[in-house]
């Protein structure tokens, strides 16, 4: 990379929430600045470094876990008022640790986000979000609030021109971005990567909405309010890193740098340019922690040079300097009372940890020789684990997250799987016992792992449809003692493919819309219950009226949700997708015992339009797939290099541009899944709309007709016109 950098460990606190880091504005644009770290502990602390080593400015108490820390902004700028929140309520706190504000809020749910505004003599703007509201507060009085469709998870406060008010962004989950001002909805933005975190350029005028965004899928975008109309914008794709967790700016190496921490462990710095923000940022720096970034910001930290402060998710503090910092830093050039002082400390730090070890480990052999009757009550080992959607090929990945080192993973499914683990980990799978549907895999763990991943996904040639999602036990096992193993629960869905947001009013003319209608009996928590069977990720939260859209990774096509309670209306242009829907909400409403009516509304050209759509890329993958079944065959000749000479070639023009073609071009073909796929539209087009007409004769021909790509023949069996088996 263009950068030099290197990595400086400086403290470690509990476990952290995303954002929870910030750097208080030093005295001098070069001064050595002082940071504030929250944790799950409930402990905010303010530190500054010296000598290579932190300091304790001020420390509270243990208390409810810090979800979010802020400083106050005036106008754009950041000061040295800190805000924290812990379950409903915030705290502010002066860089010497001394609360000047206390506010317990009327919100029901743990405060995710927040922001303050100091308006001058006008007071203070303190912004709230939790779960779906997003509360107001001006001068501690409780000014509006909105509640969105679903969740918000980030926020940020803007200037209205020539006014009092203040105009709000907010990311909100499964639905993109909104605009609101005095308590009502201004306008929105539908963006299907799923963004999760704002970062707001600092040389910014306060009334200008400009925005850069990080996504669920990784990639980077911009968001800009101009003239009424709010607009975003992709400028780096995922590429295949993890979600972005945290942003920050980073100010070092002559730019203005974008800082990106990510639930894979990396950290990215990306040079913007502040005229065009609009431009597609340079990737500088490139960084793996191992574990996820919860929190990065710039500043001067432990010199009066520029570096970039990270913490992760168990709470290591560190920063990233430029490795001439590092290198003049080293043990020699310190002073021999300075040296002494650090060994005396690190001597008493030792000795505590030892009499707290010894402590505990005696308390332990008293409980287990003790009479009394009683329980014995390990630890809950702190684990996250996220499953994200399908891919294209299929897989499903669960992001596994620890505190501590892990040792193994023990993986129970009653089902068949293709599972997949990362270079950190060795995946054994175990022969089944007594039947042939269960599934027994170990991961056995590198020394310190803390984070690895799994994928999962079943079988692509099932010869069976299951309308049931798949239950998966991960049993997750420390490296540390006790050995306690933490159970970790997870589904795989019926439809996993649907994991992208869309905006539920689109119209598409092309598309041609399946129906299923069901009414009953049921509640809008039970739909939304019964959903989950269904479809990956978070859905939108219970309400009077839900709608929301999802579409296919792979073909593209869309699902359409929209229910209340008793009535539930849901249209795709994929006939398999209402076909799947309607059986598996009736069996979940017979498991139940919900009386439900289901109809359907089926056009008849629903499989052709569908097709249409996809006719290039079903294409492309027969062409993708004639040239690897050809290499496999011209692999299987033994070739040597005389055979392919270009000057005397032995092999014709065809022939050798297949052989030439790299292994990654040929290995990642969809076509058999295609089809799978498209058989089984015309199967549930029949068995939906009860047409007999002919259907064992069409589907073979159709069969035939896929496996040599004749388009006029499939066109003819999706018409439903009579056709001649040959």
């Amino acid at each position: 990379m263009d950068y030099d950098l290197s990595r400086i460990d400086y403290t470690i606190c509990g476990i952290t929430y995303p954002d929870t880091l910030k750097i208080l504005p030093g005295p001098a644009p070069r001064a050595q600045q002082k940071f504030v770290i929250g944790d799950k502990n409930g402990v905010l602390q303010c530190l500054s470094i010296k000598d290579e080593e932190p300091v304790v400015q001020f420390k509270t108490l243990p208390g409810k876990p810090i979800t979010s820390v802020q400083l106050a902004s005036i106008y754009g700028t950041a000061s040295d008022k800190i805000f924290a929140a812990s379950g409903n309520e915030v705290k502010g706190y002066t860089r010497k640790g001394k609360v000047f504000l206390t506010i317990e809020t009327s919100v029901s749910e743990t405060i995710t986000s927040m922001s303050f505004l100091f308006r001058s003599v006008l007071g203070g703007d303190l912004i709230l979000c939790s779960g779906r509201t997003v509360t107001c507060y001006r001068d501690l009085r409780e000014l509006h609030s909105y509640i969105c469709e679903d969740r918000v998870l980030d926020i940020a406060a803007f200037v209205a021109p020539n006014s009092t008010r203040i105009r709000l962004l907010a990311l909100v989950a499964n639905k993109g971005a909104v605009i609101l001002e005095n308590g009502q909805l201004v306008t929105h933005a539908a963006i299907s990567s799923g963004p999760s975190r704002l970062a707001i350029p600092q040389s910014l005028h306060t009334s200008d909405i400009r925005a850069f965004y990080g996504a669920a899928d990784g990639c980077i975008g911009l968001i800009a309010y101009e003239d009424s109309v709010l607009t975003n914008k992709c400028l780096m794709d995922g590429r295949g890193l993890g979600s972005v967790v945290c942003m920050g700016w980073f100010l070092g190496n002559g730019g203005t740098h974008l800082a990106v921490g990510r639930h894979d462990g990396s950290i990215q710095l990306y040079l913007i340019d502040m005229e065009n923000f609009a431009e597609k940022p340079r990737l500088k720096f490139t960084y793996f922690c191992g574990e996820p970034v919860t929190s990065v910001a710039g500043g001067c930290i432990g010199s009066d040079e520029h570096e970039l402060l990270a913490t992760t998710f168990s709470g290591r503090i560190f920063a990233l300097r430029s490795r001439r910092q590092v290198s003049g830093s080293s043990l020699s050039n310190l002073p021999l009372d300075t040296l002494t002082a650090r060994r005396s400390k690190l001597e008493t730090e030792v000795a505590r940890l030892e009499k707290q070890t010894a402590n505990e480990r005696e308390k332990y052999q008293r409980s287990t020789r003790s009479l009394q009757a009683g329980l014995s009550a390990p630890p809950l080992l702190d684990i996250q684990c996220e499953i994200s959607g399908a891919t294209g090929d299929g897989w499903q990945e669960a992001r596994i997250t620890s505190a501590v080192p892990l040792d193994m993973l023990f993986i129970y499914c009653s089902q068949k799987l293709d599972m997949q683990t990362d270079s950190a980990a060795v995946l054994s799978v175990c022969s089944s016992q007594g039947t042939t549907q269960d599934l027994l895999a170990t991961v056995r763990c590198q020394a310190g792992t803390r984070r690895l991943w799994v994928k999962m996904r079943q079988s692509l040639h099932s010869a069976v449809r299951t309308s049931e999602s798949v239950k998966v036990l991960i049993y997750a096992l420390p490296a540390g003692a006790p050995r306690v193993a933490r159970l970790i629960p997870l589904r795989l869905p019926v439809l996993p493919y649907y994991s992208q947001h869309e905006h539920p009013e689109l119209d598409n003319e092309t598309r041609s819309w399946c129906q299923v209608r069901v009414s009953g009996s049921f509640s809008v928590a039970e739909m939304t219950s019964w959903l989950t069977e269904a479809l990956p990720g978070d859905l939108p939260r219970p309400s009077s009226n839900v709608v929301f859209a999802r579409s296919h990774t792979l073909l593209k096509t869309i699902l359409v949700c929209q229910y209340q309670r008793g009535n539930a209306v849901f249209k795709s242009d994929n006939i398999s997708t209402i076909a799947i829907l309607r059986d598996m909400i009736s069996n979940c409403s017979v498991e139940k015992s919900i009386r439900v009516e289901i109809s359907c509304e089926i056009p008849g050209d629903c499989c052709l339009k569908a097709f249409i759509r996809i006719q290039d890329f079903y294409t492309e993958e027969y062409k993708k797939y004639q040239d690897l079944t050809l290499k496999k065959a011209l692999r299987a000749l033994d070739l040597d290099d005389n055979a392919i000479n270009e000057e005397e070639p032995i092999l014709c023009e065809d022939y050798r541009r297949v052989w030439n073609l790299a292994d990654d071009d040929l290995d990642k073909t969809h076509f058999k899944e295609l089809l799978e796929i498209i058989q089984q539209w015309y199967t549930d087009w029949h068995e939906l709309s009860l047409h007999s007409k002919a259907f064992n004769n069409n589907k073979k021909i159709l069969y035939n007709a896929l496996q040599n790509c004749e388009i006029d023949e499939i066109m003819q069996v999706f018409s439903n016109e009579q056709v001649s088996y040959s």
